[in-house]
């Protein structure tokens, strides 16, 4: 197996539906942005380079939830536009694709009129820990950081079902206990 057909996570998926998933998600997200400038809005989208779910066992215990590494040409934007005080509303947009969530986060700052779009994907097989953190805290986060680590900023969001397919299902399979 060559290098660029893994990753830290294992095989990449390379199904045809997975790939057109991403491609979908990659236009969804700029298909927003135009509908938003179209009002206005100032927008600035970046794919993750990756995405990873995290969870309390994985980390610190402040530090779980979707990790996304952004491009280091796309940093400095995100920098310069993202304030956690003035990002106050968000939005999540959601496709399910043979066990992957592609996801396009969106963050607005309403008094600015000015939002961020992250496109990013996830394996729902690696996820137990971050789901399990999100159930029993009742909340989960975004974190966005450079290829090298650098962290970028964070958002905590009080709902968890529009960044998690079928949390009622996964309570179920992995007969978590919510008031542990």
């Amino acid at each position: 197996m060559s290098k660029r057909d893994d990753d830290s996570v294992g095989l990449r998926a390379r199904t045809p539906a997975v790939k057109e998933a991403w491609k979908r998600t990659n236009q969804d997200m700029e298909a927003i942005a135009e509908e938003r400038r179209e009002d206005g809005w100032e927008v600035i989208t970046m794919p993750s380079v990756h995405t990873s779910p995290v969870g309390r066992e994985d980390g610190e215990d402040d530090y779980y939830g979707l990790v996304h590494v952004i491009p280091d040409n796309h940093a400095d934007a995100f920098s310069e536009a993202f304030d956690p005080d003035t990002f106050t509303r968000w939005e999540a947009y959601r496709n399910d694709v043979d066990g992957f969530v592609f996801l396009v986060t969106e963050l607005m700052d309403p008094e600015s009129k000015t939002a961020i779009l992250v496109a990013g994907q996830y394996n729902m097989q690696l996820s137990k820990g971050m789901v399990t953190t999100a159930i029993k805290t009742d909340d989960l986060y975004s974190h966005f950081k450079t290829i090298n680590g650098t962290e970028l900023g964070s958002v905590r969001y009080e709902e968890i079902d529009p960044f998690i397919p079928n949390v009622d299902g996964f309570i179920e399979r992995f007969d978590i206990d919510q008031d542990a």
